[in-house]
């Protein structure tokens, strides 16, 4: 997996930088532009895109089009972190000041902006029409699905279904946008690629649920960023409604919740918030969910063709979110 990993992702790279040039040098705009670029994390989007292609027949012939596919993919991804924090003032990301922290609000909002046109515009350029319009509607369900999470900011009472609604939105379809483009670029049929689909939008509800879970049993230093803000910002997620599950759960976090909605809570009202959330089962339903996913991926790709390299990705990022801490 290395080797081929190793060589596509240094010219996934090379096109990330072609199609976010710019001319902005010495401005606050160009810096987060390069910035960004030079501070990439671990392109898993843009890898699962490349190796979902392994599956299929005509792969070989299509490579350089998948690494320019796999730079629109990890640009987008790049874009939306952008925007994320702006949404979320977040002062943080990986540890570092975030953009919007760093260089302003105004700035990280051009950045952003510039970086999703460029996308469209190289798209259009090398005639990638199919993909392109995949890829375009994934950023439509990400805005929708932030949206729809604003919508029930606070709500004492959202469902684990209208959860999972939110995140298939706002993390989950860029992954299966990135599984199916590779997936239908390399050649596999439609019935293949609509499971690689499902395997990709998997990945990313796991992830969202691993995140979920540090926020309450992580810090800053092993994260990177503000801990315990999901919660405070009224923001319920997996680990706090599978507590709800629990009667005697639900009895302690459920006026919490209520309060929130009124006030800000205190240190010691986070506190006893993790300390339910751990103790009626929360985090531990949490790893059972993500494992409960991964047993239905590995179904989806068991029996592939060639499906080793994906296999073998997948049992790595198994190793980060499944393992319970």
């Amino acid at each position: 997996m290395e080797s081929v990993c190793n060589k596509w992702i240094t010219q996934v790279k090379e096109y990330m930088k072609t199609i976010a040039a710019h001319s902005m040098h010495g401005t606050e705009v160009g810096s987060i532009l390069d910035e960004s670029l030079n501070l990439s994390g671990k392109m898993i989007r843009a890898k699962l895109l490349l190796l979902c292609a392994l599956l299929g027949s005509n792969w070989k012939e299509k490579e350089d089009t998948l690494c320019k596919l796999a730079a629109m993919v990890e640009l987008t991804h790049l874009a939306s972190l952008i925007h994320d924090d702006i949404v979320d003032d977040s002062p943080y990301r990986r540890g570092r000041l975030s953009i919007q922290k760093k260089y302003g609000k105004n700035a990280a909002v051009y950045a952003g902006d510039f970086l999703m046109a460029r996308i469209y515009h190289y798209e259009a350029k090398e005639k990638l029409n199919e993909a392109g319009a995949i890829l375009s509607k994934a950023v439509e369900y990400m805005c929708t699905g932030e949206i729809s999470q604003g919508v029930y900011r606070y709500d004492a009472d959202i469902t684990i279904e209208q959860y999972f609604k939110n995140i298939n939105g706002k993390t989950a379809a860029l992954f299966e946008a990135a599984c199916y483009i590779g997936a239908k670029e390399g050649g596999c049929p439609e019935n293949i690629a609509k499971n690689i689909a499902l395997f990709g939008k998997n990945i990313g509800f796991m992830f969202q649920i691993k995140d979920d879970i540090l926020d309450f049993t992580s810090s800053f230093k092993a994260t990177g960023k503000e801990i315990h803000q999901d919660f405070q910002n009224g923001i319920y997620t997996f680990p706090v409604l599978a507590t709800l599950k629990d009667p005697q759960g639900k009895k302690f976090l459920y006026p919490i919740m209520l309060e929130n909605k009124t006030r800000p809570l205190s240190s010691y009202e986070i506190s006893l918030v993790v300390k339910y959330v751990t103790d009626f089962g929360g985090i531990q339903k949490s790893y059972e969910k993500i494992n409960e996913l991964a047993g239905i991926n590995e179904k989806l790709i068991k029996n592939l063709k060639n499906n080793g390299e994906i296999s073998a990705l997948f049992s790595l990022l198994m190793k980060e979110l499944g393992e319970q801490k």
